[in-house]
Parts: C-alpha cells; sequence; structure tokens
C-alpha cells in the first residue's frame, strides 16, 4: 500500500492543490506542502519497516488480468532515494515559487502531477503502466513551461513535448511487442526477462527503449529540447527537469536494458559508452560558449548525464555505482544552481553574466551559495558529485581506458566553466543590475541549505549512499556475468 500511496498521494493532491481554494478556502500552496510531506513521510516508514531482501517493499494485484495488465510496483535502494529526492524537490518548488499568482493552483497540481508520474516511473516494473507513466508526465511539465516559463516559451514547450512524446512510441512499441509475444500475455518485467529472444531482437528491443531513455537523459543528439526548455521554463519548472525527469531516464538505462536484455546492451556497450564520452566534453564545451547563466547550467547537465550513461554501458560495478551516485548528486548540485539562478534573475531582472558581477559584496549567502554547488558541479572532493564521476572513470579505466581518458578531458574543460559563472556572478564590483539585490530571504535559505547539507554529506560519508544502492547495483550486474562478450 506504501507504494501505491506515493503515486495516488500526489496525483490526487493535484486535484486538491486545484479544488481546494475554491471549495474549501484552502491555500494550495500548503495544500502541495502537505502532500508532498505525507508522501515523504509514508515513505520513510516504507523504508524503515522494509525487507532485508533484493526490495524494500513489493506490490503486485490483478489491474486487466484478461489483458496481462497489473499493479506491478516495487522500491529498493535505487528507488527510495529517488522517490525522497521526488517528495522533497516536489516540496522545494512551492516555497521558492511563492511568487507565483497566475493560475497559482494549476501551477501547484502541474507539480504534483509531475511528481506521481516520476513516482510511477520509479516504482513500476509492469511495462505498459511505465510507458503510461513515462508518456504522463511530459503533460504537467509542458505546462509548468508552457504556460509560466518566460521568453519563448511556447516553442520551447512544443520542442521539448515532440521530443519526448515521439522518442517515447518507440518505447512503447518495444513494449507491446514484448507482451505480445509472450506466452500468455504479460507486461510483467520479471516475467519477461525469463523469456528467450533471438540476439537481433534484444538489439532492436534495446534500441526502443534506450532512445525514449536517451532523449529523456539526455545525451547528444538527443538532447536539443533541453537548453530551450531550461532557458525558458520558470525556476520550479527547470528545477523538476534537473532534478526529476532527466532522472527517470538516468533510471530507465540503470534498471531495464540489464534485465530485459542482457545480451543487447553488451553488444551495443561500446557505442553507449563512445556516445556518453563525446556528450560529456561536448557538454562542457558548450557550456563555456554561454552568457545566459541557466543555458550554461543546462549544458553541464548534458555532461553529467552523459558520465550516467557511460557508467551504465561500463557494466562494472564501479561503473554502475557511480551512475547511480551521480543520478542522486546532479539532483542536488542541478536543483540548487537553477534555485540559485532563479532568484537572482526574480531580483534583478537578468541571467546574462555580463550584467551580473560583485554579488559577494551585495549578497554574501547568495554568493557563498554559488561557490558551494559550483564546486559541487565541478566535481571537488567532499560533495557526492566527486564520489560518482570518480566511481565512473574508474570503472571505466577497467573497461575502457580511452574513453576514461576523454573523460577526464571534460573536468578541465569544466574548470572554464565554472570559473566564467563564478567570475560573472561573484567576484568583480557589482554592477548595476546587482546594486541592492536582496541577500537569500528565509524561504530560499532552507531549502539551499537542505540541498548543500546532502551533497557535502554523501560527499564525506559515502558509504551512507553506497550502501543504500548495493542491493541495485548488484542486480543489475548479475545478468551481465551470464553473457559472453
Amino acid at each position: 500500500m506504501a507504494l501505491t500511496l506515493q503515486i495516488l498521494l500526489p496525483f490526487f493532491g493535484g486535484f486538491a492543490a486545484l479544488l481546494a481554494p475554491r471549495l474549501a478556502g484552502l491555500s494550495e500552496r500548503w495544500t502541495t506542502i502537505a502532500v508532498m510531506a505525507l508522501t515523504l513521510i509514508v515513505l520513510l516508514l516504507a523504508v524503515v519497516s522494509g525487507d532485508d531482501g533484493r526490495w524494500l517493499a513489493f506490490t503486485r494485484a490483478d489491474w486487466a488480468p484478461s489483458f496481462g495488465i497489473q499493479v506491478l510496483l516495487a522500491m529498493d535502494g535505487l528507488s527510495a532515494a529517488l522517490l525522497a529526492v521526488s517528495a522533497g524537490l516536489g516540496m522545494i518548488c512551492v516555497f521558492i515559487s511563492w511568487h507565483v499568482t497566475h493560475r497559482s493552483p494549476l501551477f501547484h497540481a502541474a507539480i504534483c502531477w509531475t511528481v506521481a508520474a516520476s513516482n510511477g516511473v520509479f516504482l513500476s516494473f509492469d511495462l505498459l503502466i511505465l510507458a503510461f507513466f513515462w508518456e504522463l508526465m511530459i503533460v504537467p511539465a509542458f505546462l509548468l513551461i508552457a504556460l509560466w516559463g518566460h521568453g519563448d516559451r511556447e516553442a520551447a514547450a512544443i520542442k521539448f513535448l515532440v521530443f519526448n512524446a515521439v522518442a517515447g512510441l518507440g518505447l512503447l512499441a518495444a513494449v507491446f511487442w514484448m507482451g505480445a509475444t509472450s506466452d500468455p500475455i504479460t507486461f510483467d518485467a520479471f516475467e519477461l526477462a525469463r523469456d528467450e529472444r533471438s540476439h537481433t531482437a534484444q538489439v532492436l528491443l534495446l534500441l526502443g527503449f534506450a532512445v525514449a531513455f536517451m532523449v529523456k537523459l539526455p545525451v547528444p543528439p538527443f538532447h536539443a529540447w533541453l537548453p530551450d526548455a531550461h532557458t525558458n521554463a520558470p525556476t520550479a519548472g527547470s528545477i523538476l527537469l534537473a532534478g526529476l525527469l532527466l532522472k527517470t531516464g538516468a533510471y530507465g538505462l540503470f534498471r531495464f536494458p540489464p534485465l530485459l536484455f542482457p545480451e543487447g546492451l553488451v553488444t551495443l556497450a561500446p557505442w553507449g559508452m563512445a556516445l556518453g564520452a563525446f556528450g560529456v566534453v561536448y557538454g562542457a564545451v558548450l557550456a563555456c560558449g554561454q552568457t545566459d547563466a541557466k543555458r550554461l547550467v543546462a549544458y553541464t547537465s548534458v555532461a553529467h548525464m552523459s558520465i550516467v550513461l557511460m557508467g551504465v554501458c561500463g557494466g562494472v560495478h564501479f561503473a554502475l555505482m557511480g551512475a547511480g551516485v551521480e543520478m542522486i548528486a546532479h539532483a542536488f548540485s542541478s536543483s540548487a544552481l537553477f534555485l540559485l539562478i532563479g532568484a537572482l534573475q526574480h531580483r534583478t531582472g537578468t541571467r546574462d553574466l555580463r550584467e551580473l558581477g560583485g554579488l559577494q559584496k551585495t549578497a554574501p549567502a547568495f554568493a557563498t551559495s554559488f561557490a558551494l554547488f559550483f564546486a559541487a558541479a565541478l566535481a571537488m572532493p567532499g560533495t557526492a558529485n566527486f564520489l560518482g564521476e570518480a566511481l565512473v572513470i574508474t570503472g571505466m579505466f577497467q573497461v575502457n581506458w580511452v574513453l576514461a581518458a576523454i573523460a577526464l578531458v571534460s573536468l578541465v574543460v569544466s574548470v572554464v566553466y565554472a570559473t566564467r559563472l563564478i567570475g560573472g556572478i561573484v567576484f568583480g564590483e557589482p554592477k548595476p543590475a546587482v546594486q541592492g539585490a536582496h541577500d537569500l530571504y528565509r524561504h530560499e535559505l532552507w531549502p539551499i541549505a537542505v540541498l548543500g547539507l546532502c551533497t557535502l554529506l554523501f560527499g564525506l560519508f559515502p558509504q551512507a549512499l553506497i550502501s543504500v544502492l548495493r542491493p541495485a547495483v548488484e542486480a543489475a550486474l548479475t545478468p551481465l556475468l551470464f553473457v559472453q562478450p
């Protein structure tokens, strides 16, 4: 029941946020916060009372048995960590959007529905239900960009919709084919993993899954929607994109190819690693040329998520563990950076690095927060990002030292874009745009403190996160051990 509530609470909470102000005179903001807090409490209770085996919690119930459809939800340490991030970011999005008054009930409902659909992806092991949630989460994210974004928001929202909806068709086609050719018809991922398929079928089906996941991740050449979506989205939209939607792509790559298509994954892994290595350098180089702070951070996400692709395709313990860690770490650091840039834009009316500067003299808490989270984005030692990238690159040296060396080059390039961002915002004499800019407010400071604490906690005490992720990593490795390279 606890797993079902992870989906139902935010889903119906969205309707509560939408209708409560009119029907009961309740605040949509506090309604959303209460829903997210309750979702997080239910999750914590499920984790504390969870089993010691493979799964912390497991739910199976028939839905449409004549069509092979069932409610099949499972949670391990990786799922639990992502669910906690989901509820936490949902709550943060409300606090940092307190100024939003335009269609506020619908805005908060969209936050709830994005969390609900993302949670469905993190928990579902019935592939048809997974595909349903995969497509569903596009809708509230589209609304957030199109209705509350900036600049050319409609074009950015449509580009986001087209890229993700079209890519999802490959996933849906693969799921239908697998379910229809099983005997009896089923969409149970665990049952389908036992079916024998030819090598060619595994490769083709994996491509259907992988394209959908890599568009959401995203990695080049599937990334074209991301910079525009981030640039034109509201702050809450950027946080949910970076902290949740990108992680559904990373989670999908981590979870399903090793389980369903181990032979296909071994065949395509060298291409995936090469694509990831290219994406790491490509994202870092393009970030260096940006003057829009939000667009700069968007391109760094391309680089960091390419690290995750390399880790998953590496297929060894260090690389897979690093990919899992990087998912969580990037959710903290990227969400915090988008929060800070959004707050700065709200005060100054600009994100142009050429018009900003001297923030350490006018808003020291702002400047300190920027420095902390760009240290995390640089994967400095002591941060969770360092742990994730170090594990992936260590694993890659076990598999392909050339690609590992290319990934290391991106760390050098990242110094350039970090210097541009920090130098353009924090140092120097205060520019006119930041004159009189208020430092972080209390409702902005506590989310930054929480995200910063998590970044440093898992960086300084890595075993706390590694022990949580280990069952998921071992489960992903096991099918690959029986495949002949």
